[in-house]
């Protein structure tokens, strides 16, 4: 069966009311200008509320890698001791730049002990200065207590230096007790802020003791 002439096939399927060969599709709604303001300070509130939460987190998580290491320099230092008559080494303070005689940087001496040079890097070190960090200039983040050096350590031999009871007598007859003498802490306040009268606040340390206490302030304080 063939189509007369001058007549064409409609479609099958058609709306009534709308012409072949065009769509009604729904269109998307554009935002207006007081949506999009209202979506965007709604973004700026909730990064205000997070960011300091954040900023937080990532202090303490920075805290917690550097007693991590501390803990690990605790163990080197112990085992350096049992193999050297419980006498502690002469190591570079730092920076390396003024170094004192006869010292080694901290890694030439307890490297063999550590998990790696890692392991003497803080977690938030930083040398604003030279918009670098200590480790990388340095090779160390921390600072060892370079007096009285060398000295012993430990309650296996204070009768070796004529010492009695918990640590050492300074040349002003005053005893330094072993849980006040630090071996080594962070070289920069990085986990704190300038204080106003040009110190540090609390904290802003982080501290191993002779006795291997790590804390994050002195004893005293």
């Amino acid at each position: 069966m063939s189509l007369r002439q001058g007549t064409s096939r409609k479609p099958l399927h058609q709306t009534p009311g709308v012409e072949a060969g065009t769509c009604r599709c729904p269109t998307a709604k554009a935002f207006s200008l007081i949506e999009l303001l209202v979506v965007l300070s709604i973004l700026a509130m909730l990064m205000g509320i997070l960011m300091p939460a954040l900023g937080a987190a990532r202090r303490t998580a920075y805290r917690t890698g550097c007693k991590q290491n501390l803990h690990g320099c605790a163990i080197a230092f112990r085992i350096y001791l049992d193999e050297n008559k419980n006498i502690m080494p002469t190591i570079t303070n730092m920076p390396v730049s003024v170094p004192i005689a006869n010292s080694a940087p901290i890694y030439t001496v307890l490297g063999k002990y550590l998990s790696g040079k890692e392991a003497l890097k803080c977690p938030a070190d930083k040398w604003p200065e030279k918009n670098s960090s200590y480790f990388r200039e340095e090779g160390s983040s921390y600072e060892y207590n370079t007096y009285p050096p060398p000295f012993p350590m430990g309650p296996f031999n204070y009768q070796e230096r004529k010492l009695e009871g918990k640590g050492i007598t300074r040349p002003d007859g005053r005893l330094i007790e072993w849980a006040d003498i630090y071996i080594l802490k962070d070289y920069y306040g990085f986990h704190g802020k300038m204080a106003a009268n040009g110190g540090w606040t609390n904290g802003a340390y982080t501290y191993l003791y002779a006795d291997n206490l790590i804390a994050d302030r002195e004893r005293d304080k």
